[in-house]
């Protein structure tokens, strides 16, 4: 599962850089969160904490997709999704004008898995980037995802991470 994971994010990876080269996307991005998966009470999956790497790029101001990976103790997690920026909208600007917070609604699919059990389905989140400067920034998730493997059951997953965009 591990080699899958990697494999997915170099083909984001390299799909955003080649897409950059041609001006498709305005810019790729990368970066690392820790983070931790709580899910509902009665859940087969474990409470999990670990780490996540999330690819992707801009595909206007206001849209971005991305692809994430990661070791959560033992599960392993993969995801893919769109992110909606609030701070591109006019609407926004126009209440509060240019500001270094950037938040932002997430949609898309997410998985836990191990070699036994596992939950995958359509997840949906909030979270926001505080821009440090052009490129760095500090980015907090949080998202729910609705398992169907199985039984269907809630995953939630809290992440706080840094984000380099080119």
């Amino acid at each position: 599962m591990k080699p899958f994971a990697a494999l997915i994010l170099s083909l984001a990876i390299l799909s955003a850089a080649a897409g950059e080269e041609e001006g498709m996307f305005r810019g790729a991005y990368a970066g690392v969160s820790g983070a931790i998966v709580l899910p509902q009470g009665g859940s087969r999956i474990d409470r999990a904490g670990g780490g996540l790497v999330r690819a992707g790029a801009y595909l206007s101001d206001v849209w971005a997709f991305e692809a994430s990976a990661g070791q959560l103790e033992r599960y392993t997690a993969l995801g893919a999704g769109l992110l909606v920026h609030f701070s591109a909208l006019e609407l926004y600007d126009r209440f509060f004008g240019y500001s270094a917070f950037d938040p932002f609604l997430t949609a898309g699919a997410y998985g836990l898995l191990d070699g036994r059990r596992g939950q995958v389905g359509p997840s949906a989140g909030l979270g926001a980037f505080w821009h440090l400067d052009d490129n760095w920034s500090v980015r907090v998730d949080a998202a729910a995802t609705l398992g169907l493997d199985t039984d269907a059951e809630m995953l939630y997953t809290v992440s706080v991470g840094i984000q380099y965009t080119l």
